[in-house]
């Protein structure tokens, strides 16, 4: 079973919904979790949120906190996974950001990655210093979000 599909089984189980807030991963995220047949029953909907303004806007994203601390680092991830949370009423919010690279962005070198979880009282904040080219990084961070998330409802 794949880790999306592990997801979505155990979302129905708890009888859970689910958005998505991305940036680095463009969608790939919504799209692993949509791949598998069921996904509407606990999928709500998700916000790619690629430029600055978009996390403001689609996500309320504290300008100061983007300007504190960066689009990102940790506290940009959970600020974009609590917008989606509010945004689609879902019980569970994961969020993507980061750089994908080539290149470093704004002192962020390529392949650091931030995903945050939020649901219920739970907060978890995950970094990860990913290695390749930028499909690489993308698909990295999605695989480490979804087995975070798959951690965390297995409780």
């Amino acid at each position: 079973m794949k880790v999306g599909e592990e997801v979505l089984s155990l979302l129905k189980k708890r009888g859970e919904t689910l958005a998505t807030a991305e940036s680095l991963t463009g969608g790939a995220l919504a799209k692993a979790i949509t791949d598998f047949a069921g996904a509407s029953q606990v999928f709500l909907g998700g916000v790619v949120a690629y430029s600055i303004e978009s996390k403001l806007h689609d996500l309320d994203v504290p300008k100061d906190l983007i300007d504190k601390h960066g689009a990102y680092s940790q506290e940009s991830a959970l600020a974009m996974a609590e917008g989606a949370k509010r945004r689609f009423g879902s019980d569970w919010a994961i969020a993507t950001t980061g750089v994908a690279g080539p290149g470093q962005s704004h002192g962020v070198s390529a392949g650091e990655v931030w995903i945050s979880i939020v649901g219920g009282i739970k907060r978890e904040n995950l970094k990860l210093s990913l290695k390749g080219e930028r499909d690489e990084v993308r698909s990295g961070a999605v695989e480490g979000a979804l087995t975070a998330l798959a951690r965390i409802l297995r409780g």
